[in-house]
């Protein structure tokens, strides 16, 4: 497997250089922390220098070199689906869906839980720890557990059934929490500087969420790199959304692809801070939210990575939308029905938000258009169909049948 061609950590404010440490914020200015890495390197090897299956086949752009320490469940290597039914409904000429459902534990985290616990073990710790609404907290476990590390997992108090069923299983330590998201995890960042345990939260961790990235060069890969005109991501504070957009940045400067898509961040209405902020031209305000069907997507206070987010969409021409409730639990069904993809809430609100804007003429519809599917609908509860069960004799069956396909 070839080695890391990542370089160091750069501070994506006043562009102060570290070396590859566990380092989670700039000590001149206090910025976020991105990786980077030898882009002349990439250019040179093209391509052909990936090797293997799964999210690990992208080893060199990943910041885990040694293979010891890469931790995985198979994740990665998801299904891009086309989907012509759908696409011919919403009026748009290509319609893609990156389906990170069916990775390992049923969402995009698992991506991003592979480098954090792999950075975990390369960095000698024994413990890891996460903030969740849901999604997170059940795959930093399995992942944790994977790499025979102790894992303590903060969970939301409302956080959907098997997702709590699922972390029971994978940790001896669950908590969970009161209130929201945001009302812990400031609280719980300041803890982190105690070093009692990894880092595996989404506010500043560059380790975590660099296994995002493999979505952008998965979507490369699988278009034959003509990469899609947009493609829209889901945002709470931001990591799929950030490490999809340097992904394909990457890929640009190493002249892989022509050009980047257009990046789109998709929010809940009740969670949408960053929505809001680009659309009003103003900095973001953070909200004081409820709950939302999108679990994975309430966030209120997106911090620094919101404001990242924000410049991202601003410098790169981006668009930035959100969607209702009920216009989430719609696609979901809508989704189910015309394309067979039973995707959780959280997982179609990019759909959602997709829909709004071309209903708002937002888009161009003969543009070919990829959203990021990020969970299962396995993961997920709502109000089951009912169990009163109907007797049959051969005649009713029959008459039943004729009347259904009628």
């Amino acid at each position: 497997m070839t080695d890391s061609l990542a370089e160091n950590l750069a501070c994506i404010e006043c562009g102060a250089v570290y070396p590859l440490t566990y380092r989670l914020e700039c000590d001149a200015c206090r910025g976020l922390l991105e990786l980077r890495y030898d882009i002349a390197g990439l250019r040179a090897a093209g391509p052909g220098l990936f090797a293997g299956s799964g999210l690990w086949r992208y080893a060199p752009v990943l910041p885990i070199a040694d293979p010891a320490h890469r931790v995985t469940l198979g994740e990665g290597g998801t299904p891009l689906l086309d989907c012509p039914r759908l696409a011919r409904e919403l009026g748009v000429r290509r319609l893609l869906l990156k389906y990170d459902g069916a990775n390992p534990t049923g969402t995009v985290k698992d991506r991003s839980s592979a480098t954090a616990v792999a950075a975990a073990l390369r960095f000698g710790y024994g413990a890891t720890s996460v903030v969740s609404s849901g999604n997170a907290g059940s795959s930093i476990a399995a992942y944790s557990s994977r790499a025979g590390l102790r894992s303590l997992i903060f969970a939301y108090e409302r956080a959907s059934a098997p997702k709590l069923l699922h972390m029971a299983a994978t940790t001896a330590n669950l908590i969970v929490y009161k209130g929201v998201y945001d009302d812990l995890i400031k609280i719980w960042d300041r803890l982190v500087e105690e070093r009692l345990f990894f880092d595996c939260g989404a506010s500043r961790n560059p380790y975590k969420q660099e296994g995002k990235k493999t979505l952008a060069y998965e979507i490369a890969e699988q278009t034959g790199w003509a990469v899609p005109d947009v493609v829209v991501a889901p945002v709470a504070v931001g990591e799929t959304f950030i490490a999809t957009a340097r992904g394909f940045r990457e890929m640009r400067e190493a002249g892989w692809i022509a050009r980047a898509p257009q990046m789109v961040a998709a929010q809940a209405t009740r969670a949408n801070a960053v929505a809001r902020a680009f659309r009003d031209g103003g900095a973001i305000t953070p909200l004081k939210i409820g709950y939302t069907v999108a679990e994975g997507l309430a966030a209120g206070d997106p911090g620094k990575k919101g404001e990242w987010v924000l410049r991202l969409l601003r410098d790169g021409k981006g668009l930035a939308g959100d969607a209702e409730d009920d216009e989430i639990l719609e696609t979901q069904r809508r989704l189910a029905r015309v394309e067979g993809v039973w995707a959780g809430p959280t997982g179609v609100a990019t759909l959602a938000v997709l829909t709004r804007l071309l209903a708002h003429k937002q888009l161009d519809r003969e543009q070919t258009i990829c959203a990021i599917i990020s969970e299962t609908g396995l993961k997920t509860e709502g109000e089951p169909p009912s169990r009163a069960g109907i007797a049959f004799d051969f005649d009713s069956l029959r008459r039943l049948v004729a009347e259904r396909l009628a």
